[in-house]
């Protein structure tokens, strides 16, 4: 199944991001589960980032919950939420 990964940095840690972001990349490339697109979204009018979203193949809300809560962004609190729903897909362009 299609499962996005919705991630709301907390404002109040706004440096954990830098501080942890090397251990957050290695999670993204040990992933058990498939990802197809993955990044942070930005504050408008500006590069800071703000959140991050990911869109995986996950066999279960389950397994992405329980990826998503062990990434050291949430375990470290960079994220202060974070969502998980099923993605149905209706248009892909690439």
């Amino acid at each position: 199944m299609l499962t996005v990964i919705y991630c709301v940095d907390d404002p109040a840690t706004p440096d954990a991001r830098e501080a942890h972001y090397a251990e957050h990349r290695s999670h993204l490339k040990e992933a058990p589960l498939k990802i197809l697109v993955a990044g942070p979204y930005t504050e408008e009018g500006s590069d800071r980032k703000i959140g991050s979203m990911l869109l995986v193949e996950s066999e279960t809300l389950d397994e992405a919950r329980k990826y998503a809560h062990n990434d050291p962004f949430f375990v470290n609190k960079v994220w202060k939420e974070v969502r998980i729903h099923a993605f149905i897909k209706n248009i892909d362009r690439r």
